[in-house]
């Protein structure tokens, strides 16, 4: 908290600015606002915080400029769902643009832009269902060819090991087939260029790419159109990738667009779906019960491959997917500004201003959640995530309303096929219980210090083949 001496000088020179927003709570700002709140611990954590201290809206100033904190279901449904059309997502399109591309709706502006963007996108169509259910066997393949090569390692670091894994199961997705090592190195170099973009202190003007940037933009969309022209020459009728799904349904899209809606759709799920797997993994460790129930249902899947319709006599792993995107959604705060001057939470905004929509208070809520702070994956069970379903005003890890993530039910998808292969092939050993470190890339939380290794699942199969490339 701002001393004293602060706190009058901030009232001094800003304190007339302060008289319209007397009607909402927040912490007394200093000469500098309240950005101190955010040098230490992780914004996540500052905006769970106020939601304990001050409630569902919490005025917080950024230097003289006036911010909302939202931890309050009704105003974040108006704000994400009901005005929507009203809120922008604020720069974030300016800061991960050369990394990704403007032919992806996650950057579109609110209204025509993005409904155009929208309807382009293959994840948004009505035959997106059918194809994710075409995706459980060849991801459970692709998932047991990476946890052989894993197994033998005497240590690994989860977060990146998993990350690959994940980027590797996308690419059997999208694409049909795993890819070279060079093209993730690519996916990673232009992913960390976005996110020095996102965390910079600077104007976006003064920082500058990573040395070879431009060579590896160009070699990632490049590769999916190499894909394209030559998938377009040589049709596989019975491929179940995304490429070639939509080749069949959609013909008439655009080749560039299409490459570019490939390669975001990495972006737009490796980092959060891998951050996920982390997190489920070390709070398994902690709660031995739970994971021996999921080794359990997983082993009891083994005699066949996976299909979506499998996957619906696994209730506990969906239950372990959801409980971790509970207790450590990978995106914990979602940002929009008001496009023009605005009246929200009984005041008026200009536009601009910074809204904070936080769900980790929400997600842990004791007013909602039973235990809120324990891991306990059967609270979903018996009609539990009806009562919770995605999206809704205590449980959204992918957003809310029609801009909420468009892959989130591939995500789901993916992470249960995901944790039903790993677990019917090793148990994964995590060194430690303790809470691990929680750093930021890309917009998403990352795990840090997360170590371990794969030990032997009794009863283990022979994971399927996966062509590699």
């Amino acid at each position: 908290m701002p001393n004293l001496l602060s706190r009058g000088l901030f009232n001094l020179f800003f304190g007339a600015r302060r008289k319209p927003y007397a009607s909402l709570p927040g912490p007394p700002p200093g000469l500098l606002g309240n950005l101190g709140d955010f040098l230490g611990p992780p914004p996540w954590d500052v905006c769970a915080r106020y939601g304990r201290t001050y409630g569902g809206r919490t005025l917080i100033w950024m230097g003289p400029s006036p911010a909302l904190v939202l931890n309050d279901p009704a105003l974040i449904e108006e704000v994400l769902e009901t005005r929507r059309l009203e809120f922008e997502k604020g720069n974030i399109g300016e800061q991960i643009r050369h990394s990704t591309t403007d032919d992806t709706p996650f950057i579109a502006k609110q209204g025509e832009d993005w409904s155009r963007k929208h309807g382009m996108d293959p994840l948004a169509q009505p035959w997106t269902p059918d194809w994710q259910a075409a995706q459980v066997g060849p991801l459970q393949a692709a998932v047991a060819e990476s946890v052989e090569v894993l197994r033998s390692e005497p240590s690994i670091d989860l977060t990146p090991a998993l990350r690959r894994l994940t980027f590797d199961a996308f690419c059997v997705a999208t694409v049909g087939e795993k890819l070279p090592t060079s093209v993730y190195d690519d996916f990673m170099l232009l992913a960390a260029a976005a996110d020095a973009r996102i965390q910079a202190k600077l104007p976006l003007k003064f920082v500058s790419p990573p040395k070879g940037f431009a060579a590896a933009r160009e070699r990632f969309y490049g590769l999916f159109a190499e894909k394209l022209r030559a998938a377009r020459a040589a049709p596989g009728p019975h491929r179940v990738d995304l490429m070639s799904w939509t080749l069949r349904e959609m013909p008439e899209l655009d080749d560039t667009v299409h490459a570019h809606l490939l390669g975001g759709f990495f972006f737009g799920g490796v980092f959060s779906s891998s951050t996920t797997l982390v997190g489920a993994f070390h709070q398994l460790q902690k709660y031995p019960e739970a994971e021996a129930r999921l080794a359990a249902e997983a082993a009891s899947l083994t005699e066949a491959p996976l299909t979506v319709e499998r996957l619906r006599d696994a209730p506990w792993s969906e239950a372990v997917a959801y409980e971790a995107l509970r207790i450590l959604p990978a995106v914990r705060i979602f940002l929009r500004t008001p496009s023009s001057e605005t009246q929200l939470a009984g005041v008026t905004w200009p536009a601009g201003t910074t809204l904070m929509i936080s769900n980790q208070h929400l997600h842990r809520d004791p007013s909602h959640w039973a235990n809120p702070e324990v891991f306990e994956p059967a609270r979903w069970l018996d009609g539990g995530a009806a009562k919770n379903p995605l999206g809704s005003g205590h449980f959204f890890p992918f957003g809310r309303g029609p801009r909420a993530c468009v892959a989130g039910d591939f995500a789901m998808v993916y992470l249960r096929t995901a944790l039903l292969t790993i677990a019917s092939r090793v148990r994964v050993h995590v060194d430690s219980t303790e809470p691990f470190e929680e750093g930021f890339f890309f917009g998403v939380v990352l795990p840090k210090g997360v170590t371990g290794k794969l030990q032997p699942a009794s009863g283990a199969r022979t994971a399927p083949a996966v062509k590699t490339a």
